[in-house]
């Protein structure tokens, strides 16, 4: 007790903390305050499965009625509602109601619906045999509610058998059974049924059965048999035609071809029927597709050609359909896509032949229907021009960003992005205690193309990837108070995707030229007595690159997903061998020139990953981890500063300012320009994210994390990566953040502590746990402004 009324005494902050808790612990009662008499509020749900294989979070989601939601375990929104008054109606009170949360009243009789829930969710799962129990506890107004759950011993699939009228179908189910959801002596899983008759579907769709919808399958189970098990047979009955007069007419499920497909390029939905009725429409055929236009195409025929694999006199298959939509949808000429379908009859009954000729061009077989494909393309404006000013956060540096931007999504009638961005930014670094002016004035031009250039273009599947090639040339220059730089770049690359989920960049051609037209005199000082001088010299840097990301968010839905990205890039080694070749000679520090300027030569991969948890819609955590190497070699001694990692600021270990950790266990007293980088970087991130009131959300954090240079490249003390000391080097920090989420884009505020701080200062005693050895006082945060989520 002493110590804690000395530590009360001793920091401010610890007391108003202990103020808070006693603050909540004393008005703990008052979550009971609008519970009107002879009711109560639901206080706690608890799920007790028996079973390992019946998880309790499964269940829970089947109870009807659930407490208040809660926030670091206290109903935050619930106490917000208590505060008012709802005798009241000022502002203060209708706000709290507002943003607050009503308390949840118990009910008796759905606690026995959400058992009953419970039985049949168990049963859908093959548990016909379970036992679901309820009990409820009364304390003062409050009441509790368990559910005890015994699965007891499931029912299991011992045969499976099929019952298909239609041949085709029959042979094609068949043949397909290696890919069954469902096997036996699995669980006897409704859900399991369901999936199947979905995968069905799909299948029978790709070979053409347009029609063919899941409902026309079902599923008898004989459950008469000794022991949990159930013989199960999946049927599909062919369809049958309604008859007032008598029995229904037995049909017979058709494969449907494509008979004709109608692009309209330039659709507008709401003056189209107007353009029929002037006789305004213009018809092209181009191999069996017929554009139907109003004034202008607008766009090269062979580019929707390229990407629509809905062809003329083709099988109908649901996968083509839809990478036809994909396809077009990643065009940024058109702002929507619809496909549609519509089923012909283009038999002559009074010819008895099987095949008739249709155009001349087309043969029809009585044995298939047809289908007439209608794709439907609204495109956007085709230019545009944006203006923007906007506050910037770069690693821990504010400011103001202007940019102009130009856009022309159809400059030469192939669906080609043409893109001029200028930019203007002024942002106030922070440096220790001082504040400098950094300003950055510059621009690109970029010319993107749906297709490939390059060489075998003629192999690549352009309707299959969706590949785009991008041209982009870029200035910028720079003054920082450490230097003034300028950088000159050119690229040359492409753009596609493999999957949903994954996206592929590679840029062969990447060339930078660097120029460094003034160092500050104490900047330079600081770096002349290490390796970091060859970083911040004028170089030429050319760069071939390959990255992919994957990620597999669904923004439609409330769910898990992951994000990874690899990134890998070589520099230098064309021009090394050139020079080698031609047998150049080299300068005074040893390496090769191109111009009369040295080129950079080196290797470097990043690693990326990041896994979002999410709770419900009111609490989620996020994990990220990330791994970077480089290393130089060959003509360059040092990574070009661009290229070198660093750690620190609102996007890494927020506790630190950026470029102000590491590297390892390396101490620097009074850095003028903290501006640590190093070869090596591993960080991994923690974070948990809850909804607060309104648009705001609050967050709780841990970083871990540091950089490292190469044995041999860094003569500093500590500051090389070694095995059986990196991780004593690691750094931890941790801090609480608070956001607005306005939609869009989000505003977002961290404040960052050290916990472990694993720098060495040789002139005090090593405590590396400084967040247990100091005061704890509000300028120990490290304060960070951001845009976005950090991670």
């Amino acid at each position: 007790m002493q110590f804690l009324l000395r530590v009360l005494a001793e920091h401010r902050l610890y007391r108003i903390l202990f103020t808070f808790l006693v603050f909540v612990f004393v008005t703990s009662c008052s979550v009971t305050k609008h519970v009107p008499d002879g009711m109560y509020l639901l206080n706690k749900v608890e799920v007790k499965s028996k079973s390992k294989e019946v998880k309790s979070d499964e269940i829970l989601s089947y109870v009807k009625q659930k407490p208040n939601k809660r926030i670091l375990g206290f109903r935050f929104h619930l106490r917000l509602y208590s505060l008012s008054n709802p005798q009241k109606s000022g502002w203060l009170s209708r706000g709290l109601r507002q943003i607050g949360e009503d308390p949840v009243l118990f009910d008796s009789l759905v606690v026995k619906e959400s058992s009953r829930n419970i039985k049949l969710f168990l049963q859908s799962k093959g548990y016909y045999n379970s036992v679901v129990k309820d009990s409820i506890r009364y304390h003062g107004k409050k009441v509790d509610v368990f559910y005890t759950v015994e699965p007891r011993s499931p029912y299991y699939i011992r045969k499976i058998g099929y019952y298909i009228e239609d041949t085709i179908i029959r042979s094609l189910v068949l043949r397909d059974s290696v890919n069954r959801i469902f096997n036996r002596n699995d669980l006897f899983d409704i859900d399991l049924l369901q999936n199947e008759r979905e995968r069905i579907e799909i299948l029978l769709k790709e070979k053409g059965f347009y029609s063919f919808d899941k409902n026309y399958i079902t599923f008898t189970a004989d459950t008469n048999l000794q022991g949990n098990y159930v013989d199960l047979n999946l049927i599909i009955k062919n369809p049958a035609k309604p008859n007032p007069k008598g029995k229904p007419v037995p049909l017979k499920f058709k494969r449907y071809k494509i008979r004709r497909v109608y692009i309209y390029p330039n659709y507008d939905p709401f003056k189209f029927d107007t353009f029929i009725e002037n006789s305004q429409l213009d018809t092209i055929s181009n191999n069996n597709c017929y554009f139907v236009y109003h004034d202008k195409l607008g766009i090269k025929l062979s580019v929707i050609q390229s990407f629509n694999l809905i062809r003329p006199d083709s099988i109908f298959s649901l996968s083509r359909v839809n990478r036809t939509r994909q396809n077009l949808s990643q065009i940024r000429l058109f702002k929507f896509v619809n496909i549609e379908f519509r089923e012909v009859d283009v038999f002559n009954k009074k010819d008895s032949s099987k095949v008739i000729f249709l155009d001349d061009s087309i043969e029809v077989e009585e044995d298939f229907g047809y289908l007439d494909c209608y794709i439907q393309l609204v495109p956007h404006t085709l230019q545009s021009y944006q203006v923007e000013l906007v506050g910037t956060n770069t690693t821990g540096s504010l400011g103001a960003e202007g940019t102009l931007n130009y856009q022309h999504k159809n400059l030469l009638n192939g669906a080609e992005l043409f893109d001029v961005k200028l930019r203007g930014l002024v942002e106030t670094v922070q440096q220790n205690l001082n504040l400098h002016n950094t300003l950055e004035i510059g621009g690109s031009m970029s010319l993107k193309t749906p297709k490939f250039i390059g060489p075998y273009s003629s192999k690549v599947r352009v309707d299959k990837y969706a590949p785009n090639t991008q041209f982009t040339a870029s200035y910028s220059f720079q003054r920082r108070p450490e230097y003034t730089r300028m950088i000159t770049g050119l690229q040359y690359g492409y753009i596609w995707k493999s999957s949903q989920f994954s996206t592929h960049t590679l840029n062969p051609v990447e060339l930078n030229a660097i120029t460094i037209k003034e160092i500050s005199s104490d900047f330079q000082e600081q770096i002349d007595s290490t390796f970091l001088k060859y970083s911040y010299i004028s170089q030429i840097v050319t760069v071939s690159s390959y990255s992919w990301v994957y990620s597999n968010q669904n923004p439609k839905k409330l769910s898990n997903y992951n994000y990874l990205r690899f990134n890998f890039e070589l520099s230098g080694n064309i021009l090394s061998a050139i020079s080698k070749l031609t047998g150049r000679s080299k300068n005074s520090n040893g390496s090769y020139e191109f111009f009369n300027t040295e080129f950079s030569q080196f290797a470097r991969t990043e690693v990326n990953y990041t896994f979002h948890q999410i709770v419900d819609e009111n609490n989620s955590f996020a994990y990220r981890f990330y791994i970077g190497l480089g290393y130089p070699y060959g003509n360059s001694r040092a990574l070009p500063f661009e290229k070198r990692f660093f750690s620190g600021g609102a996007n890494g270990i927020r506790a630190w300012q950026a470029r102000s950790l590491g590297p390892g266990s390396y101490y620097q007293d009074l850095e003028r320009f903290p501006n640590r980088t190093a070869d090596i970087k591993l960080e991994a991130n923690f974070e948990y994210r809850y909804r607060l009131v309104w648009k705001l959300e609050g967050a709780l954090f841990v970083d871990v994390g540091n950089i490292w240079s190469w044995p041999g490249l860094d003569e500093r003390e500590g500051a090389t990566f070694k095995w059986d000391k990196f991780y004593e080097q690691i750094a931890i920090g941790s801090g609480l953040g608070i956001r607005m989420n306005l939609g869009f884009f989000i505003i977002r505020t961290d404040f960052g502590y050290k916990i472990f701080d694993p720098a060495i200062n040789p002139n005090e005693p090593y405590n590396p746990w400084v967040g247990f050895n100091q005061p704890l006082k509000i300028n120990k945060f490290v304060f960070n402004f951001g845009i976005g989520y950090p991670f």
